[in-house]
């Protein structure tokens, strides 16, 4: 009977470690998609940066063809 009694309390002691251990996992895989998220995010400011970066000095070029162009380059 002690036995019994035993195995019962054991068995559900293990049930209540599985079920925190579920959340567990579901908790770092939800941690994980945000990074995932974070990263992606990140990733498109950088690209928008470069485009910006290169849009700038496209303009730069063509005002120094223009400056050049009309003499109006510093001495």
């Amino acid at each position: 009977m002690t036995d019994d009694v035993t195995n019962e309390l054991m068995y559900k002691v293990l049930k209540k470690i599985q079920g925190d251990l579920s959340d567990v996992k579901d908790d770092i895989k939800d941690i994980k998609e945000g990074q995932i998220s974070i990263r992606n995010q990140l990733h498109a400011m950088q690209g928008d940066t470069l485009r910006q970066e290169r849009t700038i000095a496209s303009l730069q070029h063509d005002v120094d063809r223009i400056k050049t162009r009309f003499d109006l380059t510093d001495a």
